[in-house]
């Protein structure tokens, strides 16, 4: 048996196949797009670089909240550490905050604001805390929560120095803990928006 045509549809015969077309280009055509879009690849580049460079600059806010996390109030030895975790935070952020400034001060300038953030005591330091950070009270004459009984200022100042901590005092403990969310909030929240220490604070008689 034979066929006059090749095997399949006869009328298949005089189609031509085309050509498949290119790839499509996701790069835009015309000169405003393209100029659009690069304008907006720089943007979302500037603000991960930025995201990046805020989340670098606050390690110190995470490290110094690590370590208030593991801090246990059964021990002594933790608790005594809690007004030199304050003072150590407060000194890294205005380094921190000395490199973010379009014109730093020069080395001499920052040895002096270091001297002068050390040098801050009693009611000068607990207001100069509460005048970097708008949620903590450290400088409130009142005490912060019933059954505290010593002022979040007293405590910070005290603690390092009292011979014998009570950790069985239920008042104590209750000052104690308010001390601690304080200085959280501080270490949440603080912003050093100048380089100022203010010389105006001189402790209350």
């Amino acid at each position: 048996m034979s066929f006059e045509k090749p095997w399949g549809n006869y009328l298949l015969e005089a189609i031509v196949e085309t050509t498949a077309p290119q790839n499509i280009s996701f790069w835009p055509q015309t000169i405003a797009w393209q100029l659009i879009f690069i304008l907006l690849t720089i943007i979302i580049i500037k603000k991960i670089y930025q995201t990046w460079q805020d989340y670098q600059a606050n390690a110190y806010r995470r490290e110094a909240l690590a370590w208030l996390a593991q801090c246990s109030l059964s021990s002594e030895d933790d608790i005594r550490q809690l007004p030199a975790l304050l003072r150590k935070t407060a000194l890294l952020a205005h380094e921190v905050n000395q490199h973010d400034t379009r014109k730093p001060l020069g080395s001499s300038s920052v040895s002096k604001r270091r001297q002068e953030i050390t040098g801050l005591s009693g009611q000068s330091w607990a207001v100069w805390l509460d005048m970097h950070c708008k949620h903590s009270e450290f400088s409130k004459e009142i005490r912060p929560a019933s059954g505290a009984s010593l002022s979040n200022e007293a405590l910070l100042t005290q603690l390092a120095y009292i011979p014998n901590l009570d950790l069985t005092d239920s008042e104590f403990n209750n000052s104690l803990n308010n001390l601690c969310q304080q200085i959280k909030l501080w270490i949440q929240h603080h912003q050093l928006l100048d380089d100022n220490i203010p010389h105006d604070l001189g402790e209350k008689t």
